[in-house]
């Protein structure tokens, strides 16, 4: 299992390219690791900046509602015997972070996060064919505010759950050649839920299931010192929702459709220690009506980086600004948004 040398970079511009992807993703969740050769330890970190603000119903302003947040992820991958190898992923898919300080939703706030851990293996049919799967251990948790319905708030504590993956590919090793296609089943937890509107606490549960998801992902070799690759990303946003057992407005959080995120980069190795890579990224705008806690619809993104390579370790540096799509029904108007992603990674060959 081979690919360009230059290419470590790669998966870090992707990662950076979901800072505001379809739902409350922020991963692509790739298994690319498992295709390094030999064995391989990686771990990063990214820094998102996004600037998100609108006119609410009563035609004020939001104010900026999106603070900053990190991200952090690793993985180890390590052949077993000829043809197997085996990986340990970890990283955070799915995040939420809002708070409002002006106009109608004034002290809204929401912070969704989670952590996943997958272990994955997988096994060389043939010097061109490659399937792999595993299983996921996926952490969540959550809390909101909603001073508007009543003072609402609430707490969904921590609850973890297992999902699978699996895949196959196709590569012609000697030109870097690979195709790979992933499928994620959805993850379901049980939160145990505190809810109140100002008042005597509410005991309950909420039941969360994160959507199944499809990875296309690709790359090939136009020459010697130049690699194209890409991914199309589809999501089962639409059966996604988060509805609190009390909470007067239904769900805190839904999607009426599904997504698909695309995105290509072409990487160029400069040197014998640094290479370069440039992405796009696309998701559609489905003009779906917009939610306090999940304002924008859809992105253009553009990013670069840059791969340093130092023996057995390379440094992967890389940024991304991403023009967030416009949204406007009942909850108001959310137009002319962005973010900007950084991010850095480490790579080690042991």
């Amino acid at each position: 299992m081979k690919k360009l040398g230059f290419a470590a970079g790669a998966a870090l511009l992707a990662s950076t390219a979901f800072v505001h992807a379809g739902g409350i993703e922020r991963t692509s969740q790739s298994v690319d690791i498992l295709f390094e050769e030999g064995t391989v330890l990686e771990f990063g970190a990214s820094y998102a900046v996004p600037s998100v603000s609108g006119v609410d119903p009563a035609m004020l302003d939001t104010g900026i509602m999106s603070p900053n947040y990190f991200q952090f992820a690793g993985a180890y991958k390590t052949d077993v015997g000829d043809s197997f190898a085996l990986a340990i992923i970890f990283d955070q898919p799915y995040g939420s972070l809002a708070e409002y300080t002006s106009g109608l939703y004034a002290g809204t706030m929401a912070d969704l996060s989670s952590s996943a851990i997958t272990v994955v293996g997988s096994y060389d049919v043939s010097d061109r064919i490659v399937v792999f799967g595993g299983a996921t251990y996926q952490t969540m948790q959550a809390t909101a505010s909603v001073p508007l319905v009543g003072g609402y708030n609430v707490t969904a504590e921590s609850d973890s759950g297992f999902g699978y993956v699996a895949g196959a590919a196709y590569q012609i090793p000697k030109i870097a050649l690979r195709v790979a296609l992933t499928y994620r089943s959805t993850v379901s937890t049980t939160h145990v839920t505190t809810e109140d509107f100002g008042g005597p606490s509410i005991p309950g549960t909420m039941d969360v299931t994160t959507p199944q998801s499809v990875n296309l992902e690709f790359q090939t070799g136009i020459n010697p010192t130049t690699l194209v690759f890409g991914s199309i990303r589809w999501v089962d946003w639409s059966s996604f929702d988060l509805t609190p057992p009390t909470y007067p407005g239904g769900a805190l959080v839904d999607y009426t459709d599904d997504r698909i995120a695309y995105n290509l980069g072409v990487g160029r190795k400069l040197s014998d220690v640094l290479s370069a890579a440039v992405t796009v990224g696309y998701e559609r705008n489905l003009h779906g009506d917009p939610s306090p806690l999940a304002p924008t619809d859809g992105y253009f993104s553009l990013g670069g980086g840059l791969t340093y390579t130092m023996g057995n370790v390379k440094i992967s540096g890389g940024a991304k600004y991403i023009w967030l799509g416009d949204s406007a029904g009942a909850a108001g108007t959310f137009a002319d948004n962005s973010a900007l992603g950084f991010g850095l990674n480490f790579s080690i060959a042991m």
